[in-house]
């Protein structure tokens, strides 16, 4: 990783010297730093740091829908944060392919470079990275715009959940495009109506999808595929009646669903945490009539499971289970998988699954949690 490092810091100095960058500046005024998937490089320690932390956690974020083994690429996605002046393309970003298929990703460091241009950018590279190494050279192209609209879209959220009631009062006042203007675009030919991607992604998300099903539209997507069908396979699964649900009428009446909810705005990282937490654990004793005298039961996720057909613990999972469903879409981004996970575990004890997958689910959710907080910490560290 050193050596790779400062290979790309030399090769960055010469590019930069050779379009006069550095004529009062030398090599030895940059700074670097990197994380498991990118490589920062630019003027000022402060810019750097901030680029690498936001970077790592969109691909926390990325990981939700995309399997860690995917993302193992060989080389490091290289980020150069470059003054205004010594940017030589248009736009905010661009984003290049280097020797053996690595990214390098050029941002435009100057005032204009917003936090929310700035996810896309790193949303976008890290996707072409994955197009690349799990599917070619080729590949990039082929991307469907959806995803890196999707995946920039829930970066920013997380990072600034006040921003989720403008992207909703902006998409209500619009006229509901039509689910093939969404699906349909590639990465080489036009993007997405603005925010799209991320509303078809909220109303998957919505759906009563297992989680396996929506992780593999997103990857069929990356890797060009057209997911009408499959999507409209999806959804008759998880239609409660046997009568056909086309997808475009899916999509209309999901978006009226979410559209149609009063919200106050999703809620801070804090505030989901707190929630979760409660909502996780059994605090108040039951008092159970199989109990003896003057005792009660006293539960935690592991024990429930045990006491798990009786009725007053039914009734105590069943009142649970609905009041997180009912929340889920003021849940934080950052906290949305462990809600998941937390649902998952409800539904095993309502369900009476067998213990192995009780285990399992429990497992997922633990793992999900401390996850969920090594994201925020990174997040806060970012908003500092």
């Amino acid at each position: 990783m050193t050596a790779n490092i400062v290979r790309r810091l030399v090769l960055l100095h010469l590019t930069l010297f050779a379009s006069g960058a550095f004529a009062q500046q030398s090599v030895s005024g940059l700074r670097s730093l990197s994380n498991n998937h990118f490589d920062v490089i630019g003027l000022h320690m402060r810019s750097v740091s901030y680029v690498s932390d936001l970077s790592a956690f969109s691909v926390q974020i990325a990981e939700r829908y995309l399997p860690r083994e995917g993302l193992t690429f060989p080389s490091n996605i290289l980020i150069s944060l470059r003054p205004g002046e010594h940017a030589d393309f248009m736009g905010d970003y661009r984003i290049r392919l280097a020797e053996r298929g690595s990214i390098q990703v050029d941002l435009r460091w100057e005032d204009s470079m917003t936090l929310e241009r700035s996810c896309y950018a790193i949303s976008e590279a890290l996707l072409v990275q994955y197009a690349i190494y799990n599917y070619g050279t080729k590949a990039p192209d082929k991307i469907r715009s959806w995803t890196i609209d999707a995946l920039a879209n829930e970066v920013y959220v997380s990072l600034r959940s006040a921003e989720f009631a403008d992207l909703l009062k902006v998409a209500q006042e619009m006229d509901v495009p039509q689910l093939t203007e969404i699906l349909e675009p590639s990465r080489s030919a036009i993007a997405v109506p603005s925010a799209a991607g991320y509303w078809l992604l909220q109303t998957m998300k919505s759906s009563t999808f297992e989680r396996s099903a929506l992780r593999s539209l997103f990857q069929q997507a990356i890797a060009g595929v057209d997911i009408e069908e499959s999507l409209t396979a999806i959804i008759q699964v998880s239609q409660p009646t046997a009568e056909f649900l086309p997808a475009q009428t899916w999509w209309v009446q999901q978006l009226s669903l979410i559209f149609g909810q009063e919200y106050e705005v999703v809620e801070t990282m804090k505030v989901s945490r707190d929630w979760l937490a409660k909502l996780g654990r059994f605090d108040a004793p039951l008092k159970i009539g199989l109990q003896p005298a003057n005792e009660e039961l006293k539960l935690d996720l592991r024990a429930i499971w045990t006491h798990r057909m009786m009725p007053k613990v039914q009734e105590l999972v069943q009142a649970r289970y609905e009041i997180l469903r009912l929340r889920m879409t003021r849940v934080n981004p950052a906290y949305y998988n462990s809600a998941l996970s937390l649902g998952e575990l409800f539904e095993g004890i309502l369900n009476d699954e067998s213990s192995y997958k009780y285990l399992h689910s429990l497992t997922m959710y633990l793992s999900e949690w401390v996850d969920a907080k090594e994201m925020q910490d990174s997040l806060e560290n970012i908003l500092d």
